[in-house]
């Protein structure tokens, strides 16, 4: 997996220092300021993709919808913009409101899986 942190930059201005230098940091949900460093929590709810649900279907087995929002912290609309993608793709069956990854979408998440670690 790459350790790297996905920052965008954003239109906050930090309250600590004022500068209106502040980042997004994707994978945790906050707002950085990268003059003084001050971790602003963000308000609205973090963004979820593919990989993450798979990751967690994965690893879990069959989730329901509440528990994929739940573990993810994604708002019921995002993830469900995801999870329809991925339904479309044939990645995912939903069977009683519960997903779990096709055949097909556990070979698409061992082929990112190993574009994580470089193979």
């Amino acid at each position: 997996m790459s350790h790297r942190r996905a920052l965008r930059f954003s239109n906050v201005t930090c309250p600590i220092c004022g500068s209106k230098e502040v980042a997004r940091d994707d994978q945790k949900g906050d707002l950085i300021c990268t003059n003084c460093g001050h971790i602003i929590t963000r308000k609205d709810t973090r963004a979820v993709g593919k990989f993450e649900v798979a990751q967690l279907l994965k690893r879990e087995g069959m989730l329901s919808f509440s528990q994929l929002g739940e573990m993810t912290g994604s708002s019921e609309d995002r993830l469900y913009q995801v999870l329809q993608n991925m339904v479309n793709m044939g990645h995912l069956n939903e069977i009683q409101g519960r997903y779990s990854l096709t055949k097909r979408g556990s070979r698409w998440y061992r082929q990112r899986l190993g574009q994580e670690w470089g193979y």
